[in-house]
């Protein structure tokens, strides 16, 4: 064996751009047998005197120990380089059962317990949320789930809360959040049945998949917010990242994908979402957990995705099929996307030099992408909304139809004072004809365009929305209208 043709590197030259190099070559299979594809025993790559027990599809083979300490040190890296985790710092973990939060639990553990890791001494706490009530879990899955929380929270040594996702329609989660070892816990509850109508009254499976991701981030932020969390944790591996690029573009939310694909997520005053598992590999995650033996408390598709026919769920197939056919797929759409993202934060940034809450979502929490369009111009939602008074609105005049379509792109008092007249005209039953249509125009104006599609041919609006949506609606049009009333006294 010559050794001068092993590619020895020290722990030193990993720097922090190439060990994502080395990380996103390190796409295996574990393990293989070595015998029928060398015909001389191959060592590892990395410290030349131990078997290859990892191969990868450029050629990078290593041994166990190796691979883990590649693993570690870039998790280790994507942090440090971040500069975003401080010593005080109280760290949310979101758990979904699948092998990226098992992966990423460990790798924490592993880093708290190893007396070399200096840098990353936060405090961890772990919440799962059950979202099986939309899902179509029975309540012995969700049992079953539980336990195997519990004894995963057991073996780790980490506090781990489960919240229920129907608790977002409750105005206070502080007494909902219940440790997953605590026997008196309820699976069932009165908010189960209002939240699974609110999903069944949703036109298709992207607008419930949709309107599930969404939920459970404000559930994650809220938590956090209980718990005195500066921080949250989002396993998101690049595989992930690369199926939120497609799938924004795909459902209306192109321009959020700064928020929605970068490390670090800052639409959030007092939280910030992190995503420390960004640049590793689906098989990075799958040979890490083949390493330390670990099972992830999700393994089946079954229990994964639960929407087959949303367009997330197909284009995680496509991407899944078209990666295993052209190696690099992943990592081509994942990387376009830092470059999509930096274009689009600096377009916000020109547009959007003051941040006011009335050109906030109201749901996704970021900045209304209609507010970048010329009044003239009209935005798909609204010729929709038009084609839909069309054809449903007949006893009305046209100018009062338009007054209806324009109501998104005038000023709250002009809003306020429009729906006051418009609820006034009465057809000849002397019935509101306006009534249901206006309150959802009023709700859609403080709604992002994806956001609108989650709930656009809704039949029954008013009862599929949680009770935050009204909320906030409502504070937004009384400080509105306090505005209005004391514009006349200020200076």
């Amino acid at each position: 064996m010559k050794n001068h043709k092993m590619c020895t590197l020290n722990e030193s030259e990993y720097d922090t751009f190439e060990v994502e190099e080395i990380a996103e070559n390190a796409n295996t299979s574990f393990p293989i047998n070595t015998t029928e594809t060398h015909n001389a025993t191959p060592f590892c790559k990395k410290c030349g005197s131990q078997e290859v027990q990892v191969f990868s599809k450029n050629r990078n083979e290593y041994c166990k120990v190796c691979f883990l300490n590649i693993l570690k040190h870039k998790f280790r890296a994507t942090l440090g380089k971040s500069k975003s985790i401080h010593p005080n710092d109280s760290i949310l973990v979101a758990h979904s059962g699948k092998a990226n939060s098992t992966a990423l639990l460990h790798l924490i553990m592993i880093d708290t317990n190893e007396l070399i890791s200096k840098k990353l001494r936060p405090s961890f706490k772990v919440l799962y949320i059950d979202d099986g009530m939309v899902k179509g879990r029975s309540i012995e899955e969700r049992k079953s789930i539980r336990d195997a929380l519990a004894n995963e929270a057991k073996s780790l040594q980490l506090t781990t809360y489960i919240l229920p996702l129907s608790k977002c329609t409750s105005d206070s989660i502080s007494k909902e959040m219940q440790l997953v070892n605590d026997p008196s816990m309820s699976m069932t509850s009165d908010e189960d049945t209002m939240i699974q109508e609110m999903f069944d009254n949703l036109e298709n499976d992207t607008a419930r998949d949709e309107l599930l991701q969404q939920l459970r981030r404000k559930l994650l932020t809220s938590a956090a917010g209980e718990l005195n969390c500066n921080k949250i944790f989002i396993a998101d591996i690049s595989f992930d990242l690369a199926i939120k690029v497609l799938g924004d573009v795909s459902t209306g939310r192109g321009s959020q994908l700064p928020f929605n694909v970068a490390f670090s997520d800052t639409r959030h005053t007092n939280v910030t979402l992190l995503r420390p598992l960004r640049g590793f590999t689906q098989n990075d995650i799958t040979n890490y957990l083949g390493c330390y033996n670990l099972h992830p408390i999700f393994s089946s598709d079954k229990y994964n995705f639960s929407f087959p026919i949303s367009i997330r769920n197909v284009t995680r197939n496509f991407v899944r099929k078209l990666d295993s056919e052209f190696y690099g797929t992943v990592s081509t759409i994942y990387r376009t996307s830092e470059k999509l993202a930096t274009r689009i934060e600096q377009c916000n940034n020109e547009n959007n030099d003051t941040k006011e809450d009335n050109n906030i979502c109201i749901l996704c929490e970021l900045t209304l992408d209609s507010c970048y369009l010329p009044k003239e111009q009209l935005s798909v939602v609204q010729a929709k909304l038009f084609s839909k008074l069309i054809s449903t609105i007949t006893d009305t005049s046209l100018s009062n139809t338009m007054n209806s379509l324009n109501i998104c792109e005038q000023s709250d008092n002009e809003q306020i004072e429009s729906l006051n007249a418009l609820r006034q005209k009465k057809c000849q039953c002397q019935s509101d004809i306006h009534k249901s249509f206006l309150r959802q125009s009023t709700i859609e104006k403080y709604l992002c365009y994806g956001c609108r599609l989650i709930f656009l041919n809704s039949k029954q609006m008013d009862n599929i929305l949680p009770n935050f949506i009204f909320d906030a609606v409502q504070k937004r049009l009384q400080v509105a209208r306090l505005r209005e009333e004391i514009r006349d006294f200020l200076l």
